[in-house]
């Protein structure tokens, strides 16, 4: 070949090369446009039941519980069952005022029970649990009274229940609202747990008719899973208060409703320093309910031997200022 050919030859395949590419890059670039294209359009426009749960269009479709579940968002079996979509909760029965979520139909429960929904109040509304064995005995039975809030808002509720060791594998919890004797059933299971025995102390009107013994408190006891730090779990047990059955053998707390722990720390020698939240010194009249408060803390720590001396603070105070009489 000619060196003019070998020129030409050689120009060509340069040519041929660089058009390749430049093909190669067009391509790329369709390639990813058409993706782009699907991607928004899977984002933006896809309404159907298969479409991906992120898409806005089948989000927006969701108006009710029915259309929820028809776009096959998940359902999950709470009381009564519900569907999510993003933000928005969708129940099967509108009207009902009472959503449990916690726990779900058949569910394993642990120790403590944890017991959660929300309710839509009416004025003084208060909740009544029961948790009942397979052979029908009450394992444990008590209520509590929601938060003070305008009629129709929707009130969270969130507790933890200790019971006593049950007979047989399954049970069942009621949960009524008692203002409108809306109910619930809960079909549960019991975990196989290992659990120890804690007390609680708190008063007694039979063994004190006068209560003259302010420094005097007396046990009840509580089962708690041996994997809890038993500290934390003997003072949750104690600010839950004497339970309806426990109240019919006149138990009593001297410590105001809806004190929490802030902070529980083992220090060293055998010191242990509790922080509460600000309600254990509010609304508290009397040196007697003072040293009976007190007496309540103090006993139910001291259970333990390792404990030998206990700091009681309270949120905002300074250390030693509280439950002073």
């Amino acid at each position: 070949m000619s060196r003019e050919g070998s020129a030409s030859f050689f120009c060509y395949a340069l040519f041929v090369k660089k058009a390749s590419r430049q093909m190669l890059v067009l391509l790329c670039v369709a390639l990813l446009c058409i993706l782009l294209l699907g991607v928004v359009s899977l984002f933006l426009l896809c309404a159907d039941a298969r479409c991906p749960a992120f898409s806005l269009a089948k989000r927006q479709r969701a108006v009710d519980f029915v259309t929820c579940a028809a776009l096959r968002f998940p359902v999950a079996q709470t009381h009564p069952p519900r569907c999510r979509v993003g933000g928005r909760t969708f129940y099967s029965e509108s009207a009902s005022r009472l959503h449990v979520v916690s726990p779900l139909d058949h569910e394993q429960v642990l120790l403590p029970l944890v017991i959660a929904g929300d309710v839509r109040v009416a004025s003084g509304a208060s909740l009544a649990y029961r948790l009942i064995d397979q052979d029908g005995y009450e394992l444990v039975q008590d209520r509590m009274t929601l938060p003070k809030a305008l009629s129709g808002q929707i009130v969270p509720f969130r507790l933890s229940v200790a019971y006593p060791r049950p007979m047989g594998t399954g049970g069942t919890l009621v949960i009524e609202l008692l203002h409108s004797r809306e109910q619930v059933q809960i079909p549960v299971s019991f975990a196989p747990l290992a659990s120890v025995e804690v007390k609680a102390f708190f008063g007694n009107r039979e063994r004190d008719p006068n209560a003259l013994a302010c420094d005097t408190s007396y046990p009840v006891a509580r089962r708690v899973a041996i994997g809890e730090n038993l500290l934390s779990a003997s003072l949750r047990e104690l600010l839950h208060g004497p339970t309806l059955s426990e109240q019919r053998q006149t138990f009593f707390t001297s410590i105001p409703q809806g004190v929490t722990v802030r902070s529980l720390t083992m220090l060293k020698d055998g010191k242990v320093q509790v922080v509460f939240s600000p309600q254990l010194t509010q609304g508290i009249g009397g040196s007697c309910r003072v040293v009976a408060i007190r007496s309540q803390i103090e006993r139910t720590l001291r259970q333990f031997p390792h404990i030998e001396q206990i700091e009681i603070s309270v949120e905002g105070s300074a250390s030693g200022e509280v439950l002073q009489p």
